[in-house]
Order: structure tokens, then C-alpha cells, then sequence
């Protein structure tokens, strides 16, 4: 077995940042003088990369501030712990892990009495003689934050799905109307698009959100996902996929890897290949491949793994300059989108 790579090497930066997003943040924006609260929702495989810090300043402000960490159901207990340790030191105190897929989730159940005390023992300002409570939910694409409204609104209200939710990023583009979620205290919570930077500067974090489908799969590549993936698990030395790809050994090559693994599953595809003569000729079908080999990465069957490594405490700084956004520039953008 040949040596792994030591780094991956990226041939182009990733940026997203439709529309939508510039229209949203000023629509955020618009609300809070309105909003009691803020909750801040992540992707728990992400709790480094995945955190935009222009949040604080452009979103949050002297509001009450609760962050989420949804899909714990995703990452292991130790992770989790090491998760909370970093946040406590250096983003808040307020801190809950969430599971939105499951209705019984502990952390759920922190939700209401979480805002309710944090609002109860803020300065409302003008909002002070309201007896209803606003709280706005903000985050990236795709990190469940319409699924946290419906999950919370069912178990507190008994009430069915009242947001779309779907399983790619982009879907929330606008912010919607306010959705109650408690009667005991009145709370309203607003959904809202998920929100990128304009420019992100560091193509590994990028590729880790796109892991993460906070980026359309179609942008990025379904290869360079897989590949990224094959690479993630071969440098946490877990070579699970070896068994699903039908594999004697590891590998670091993506194509042997895929085409290795279609040959095993029978997911070949017919072509003509002039190069090889008339008729019709076997190839990898690497769209099937590379699909089922990043779904079977998000639904954990390879493990439960954190994509940032939470033993390097100094690099929560770092993302946050990886992401650093002035004001001006989001603005800026929207005459060219």
C-alpha cells in the first residue's frame, strides 16, 4: 500500500454566494430591531470551519445569543466534549447540542426555557412592554435550521410541518414570516436563508462545507467531494469504505477507488468509444458512485467524524480570519448578482 497524501491539493477556490444571500442578510438585518433573540445554528461535523463570525457583528450585536449545534447524532461523545470545551473558552457559554431528526432529543427540550431565561434577563429596550418574544435563527446552508423549527414548534405545540425542508442547500431564500414555536411563553422565531460569505479564503474550509452539503453538490463536483472524503477518512486512518468499495487495501486514488468499487457493485455503464473500435464498451459509472459514496459519509455508515481537528484550539482564530467579511463588501455585491 502506498504512502497517503500529506495535503490535498485544490485546483480552484469555492465561492457560492447567489443572490438570495445579499437579499437575505439585509432582510436579517431589517428584523432586529424586532428580535429578542438570536440563535446561531451549525453543522456539529463542522463547529470550526463551518462558523461565520461576520454573525457576531453584523447579526447578533448585544442580543441574547444562543448557539446550536445540530446533528450531534453525527459526531461521537469525545468529539462532542472537546466541542464544548473550545466553545466555552471561545465563542459562549450558550451553548446546545441538538439532533433535529428526533423528537425526543434532549437538547430540544432546552430550547424554550433557554430563550425564555435569556430574554427574561435582558435589556428589551423598546421591546420591553411586548408580551410576545421574537427570537431570529440564523446559519449557513443546509445546517437543518428549518428542521429546527419544525421539530420545535411540533414539540411544544403538537403541531404539524409548517417550512419546506429538503436535503440541499439554497432552499430558505428569503426570510419568512415569523412561526410560533411556545405558548408558555409566546415565542415567534423567524427562518431565515442560510448565509455565506461573499469570499471565502481558505479552499479547505470550503471543501469541508461542501462536504457538508452547505454548497450545491453540482458546484463544487461530485468527484472532488468523494475525493475529499476518501482523503478525510484515509488521514483519520478509518478505511471503512474499503468493504462498501470492494477493496483489498486502502486507497488515496479516488478514480481506482470508484472504479474498483463499480466493478464490485455492478454499477457499470454502457458508451461508445470510437477510440476502441465500434460498439459499445463497460465504464465506471462514477456519478452513481461518487453520489453513494458521499451519502454514505453524511448518514455516518463510515463513523461518526468531525471534519476539523479539535485537538488544534489555536485554529478556531484562524477560521475566523479565513472568514473575515467587511460590511461594506456584502453590500457592495448587490448590484452584481
Amino acid at each position: 500500500m502506498a504512502g497517503f497524501r500529506e495535503s490535498f491539493g485544490l485546483v480552484r477556490n469555492l465561492n457560492w454566494y447567489p443572490k438570495h444571500m445579499n437579499t437575505g442578510l439585509k432582510q436579517m438585518q431589517a428584523k432586529l430591531r424586532s428580535v429578542d433573540c438570536v440563535l446561531e445554528i451549525h453543522d456539529a461535523r463542522v463547529p470550526l470551519s463551518g462558523r461565520n463570525p461576520n454573525f457576531s457583528h453584523l447579526l447578533v450585536g448585544d442580543k441574547p445569543h444562543i448557539v446550536v449545534l445540530n446533528k450531534v447524532d453525527l459526531i461521537s461523545g469525545e468529539s462532542k466534549r472537546k466541542i464544548k470545551e473550545i466553545y466555552e473558552k471561545t465563542v459562549t457559554k450558550n451553548l446546545i447540542f441538538t439532533n433535529c431528526k428526533n423528537d425526543q432529543d434532549p437538547g430540544i427540550k432546552k430550547i424554550v426555557p433557554m430563550v425564555r431565561d435569556m430574554i427574561e434577563n435582558s435589556n428589551r429596550y423598546h421591546r420591553a412592554g411586548m408580551e410576545e418574544y421574537n427570537a431570529m435563527i440564523i446559519g449557513i446552508p443546509n445546517v437543518g435550521k428549518s428542521s429546527f423549527i419544525n421539530i420545535t414548534r411540533a414539540k411544544n405545540l403538537k403541531k404539524a410541518t409548517s417550512l419546506k425542508v429538503a436535503p440541499s442547500a439554497g432552499v430558505t431564500k428569503m426570510v419568512h414570516m415569523k412561526v410560533k414555536i411556545s405558548n408558555d411563553p409566546i415565542i415567534f422565531l423567524y427562518d431565515t436563508p442560510g448565509i455565506l460569505t461573499p469570499r471565502v479564503t481558505d479552499p479547505t474550509a470550503a471543501l469541508k462545507l461542501a462536504v457538508c452539503g452547505s454548497f450545491p453538490d453540482h458546484d463544487v463536483g461530485l468527484m472532488l467531494i468523494a475525493d475529499y472524503i476518501l482523503f478525510t477518512l484515509n488521514r483519520q486512518k478509518n478505511y471503512k469504505y474499503t468493504s462498501l468499495l470492494g477493496l483489498e487495501e486502502p486507497c488515496d486514488c479516488i478514480t481506482t477507488a470508484l472504479t474498483k468499487g463499480a466493478i464490485h457493485l455492478n454499477k457499470m455503464q454502457q458508451q461508445r468509444s470510437m477510440a476502441l473500435g465500434s460498439g459499445l464498451h463497460k465504464k465506471p459509472n462514477f456519478e452513481y458512485m461518487s453520489k453513494m459514496f458521499i451519502e454514505k459519509f453524511r448518514k455516518a455508515e463510515f463513523g461518526k467524524i468531525v471534519l476539523d481537528d479539535l485537538d488544534q484550539f489555536t485554529q478556531f482564530e484562524q477560521c475566523n480570519d479565513d472568514f473575515e467579511l467587511k460590511e461594506n463588501e456584502v453590500f457592495e455585491r448587490s448590484g452584481n448578482n
